[in-house]
């Protein structure tokens, strides 16, 4: 019998991890965020669950109680603790209220990236199985693909599947991993119906290096829509830079293309889209997104170098206080800084004959296998994820490096500990 200060003792555990994995999840690619300091928030995550763990059945017993808030982040530790204790009948009880909601699926997935393989491993194969529903095969993919284990046979049957969830999952997971040999399942989903199977399909084509995929992720971009931005940036670095300049120009002036086409431009890298970056941020709705492709191309940080600008009057962006307004969408650019036009245009005037016209730029400096493996190190969470795709894209690495893993696991990767 638990004393009533250690359940409050372990409620809070429970309480701030699912707090912090929530404030976590939304960290993982964002630009505040390097490697050190996302180590420095799994430390903190990490000790709230290692408190549960710790307090054994007592601690399962306060996050099973917790499962049905029906919160991602409530559902992330109680799938931590029942996978690590080898509790089948609380994995089942986590997957049963999760796995069919994928915004709850995200937490446990997250989860079975947060363990140990050897621990994840004693799970996955009920999850890849033919005899369960495709909702938990797709965690079970995903579980691989944010492990970077290769979950085998079963990719290949999922990239087929006549689940779009299932196979939209699937079809992501072959860039990730690198597997070439379903290249051609891959090509079969390029005309699918469905927009985030025809998404996946062409990001992975296009990371196994498959010409076809160009023309799939220009039209995404072209139209509009959640993959617009994703598609415009893998599309640039398939493409030469001079054909590049002039495609972006098409689509941002398409209506709402001008934020795929600043994606495109920070995934490009080339300087001579500068000016055009430099207009799109005397525009409230563009000028965040236009300051962080300025930051990915030069390196210079806007609050470092003193070049960060204040809050337009009277601008409104993400969910309002007035219950009549039916718009509830987040901020996409809340953690990005204002920046400075005029003093940015002046550092532009100043320094920007450094950086050469129709060179691809991350971070400052060349898109070089050495510094882009650097970059994957020290860069901001975005770099490093333009990074590993760009080392991927060269062969440097097999498949895509995972860079929203907990920190240990990605220095472990690195190192081959």
């Amino acid at each position: 019998m638990i004393s009533t200060i250690e359940a409050e003792v372990f409620e809070q555990h429970a309480s701030e991890a699912a707090f912090l994995w929530s404030y976590r999840d939304a960290a993982v690619l964002d630009p505040v965020y390097d490697l050190e300091s996302l180590g420095e928030l799994d430390e903190r995550l990490e000790a709230h669950v290692d408190g549960l763990r710790l307090a054994g059945d007592a601690g399962w017993e306060v996050c099973r109680a917790a499962i049905d808030d029906e919160e991602p982040g409530s559902l992330f530790a109680p799938m931590v603790l029942a996978v690590e204790r080898r509790d089948l009948k609380g994995i089942a009880e986590v997957l049963d209220v999760g796995g069919a909601v994928p915004a709850l699926a995200r937490a446990l997935v997250s989860a079975l990236g947060w363990v140990s393989f050897s621990k994840a491993r004693s799970i996955l194969p009920g999850l890849l199985s033919h005899r369960v529903g495709p909702e938990l095969v797709a965690i079970g993919i995903a579980a691989c693909a944010v492990q970077r284990q290769d979950p085998g046979a079963a990719l290949g049957y999922a990239v087929t599947s006549s689940d779009l969830r299932l196979r939209a999952r699937a079809l992501r997971a072959v860039g990730e991993l690198g597997r070439a040999d379903l290249l051609d399942e891959v090509r079969g989903a390029l005309g699918s119906e469905d927009e985030a199977c025809r998404f996946a399909a062409a990001w992975s084509a296009a990371v196994l290096g498959d010409a076809a995929a160009l023309r799939v992720l220009g039209a995404i971009a072209d139209h509009g829509g959640p993959f617009a931005e994703r598609a415009c940036a893998m599309a640039m670095r398939r493409m030469e830079p001079a054909l590049a300049s002039t495609w972006l120009r098409a689509i941002a002036g398409a209506p709402r293309g001008a934020r795929a086409a600043l994606a495109g431009a920070a995934a490009l890298g080339d300087p001579a889209l500068m000016p055009w970056i430099l207009e799109c941020m005397g525009t409230p709705e563009l000028a965040r997104i236009a300051g962080g492709a300025f930051t990915m191309i030069t390196g210079v940080g806007l609050e470092e170098a003193k070049l960060r600008g204040a809050r337009p009057a009277g601008f409104q962006s993400g969910p309002s206080d007035d219950p009549e307004d039916e718009d509830v969408a987040m901020d996409p650019d809340e953690s990005l800084p204002w920046p400075d036009r005029e003093k940015i245009a002046a550092w532009w005037g100043s320094r920007g004959k450094e950086l050469k016209r129709g060179t691809r730029y991350l971070l400052g400096r060349p898109m070089e296998v050495a510094w882009l493996e650097e970059a994957l190190q020290r860069g901001s969470q975005p770099a490093r994820a333009a990074a590993a795709v760009e080392l991927a894209l060269r062969g440097a690495r097999r498949g895509v490096v995972e860079v929203r893993g907990p920190a240990w696991a990605q220095e472990r990767a690195r190192t081959g500990s």
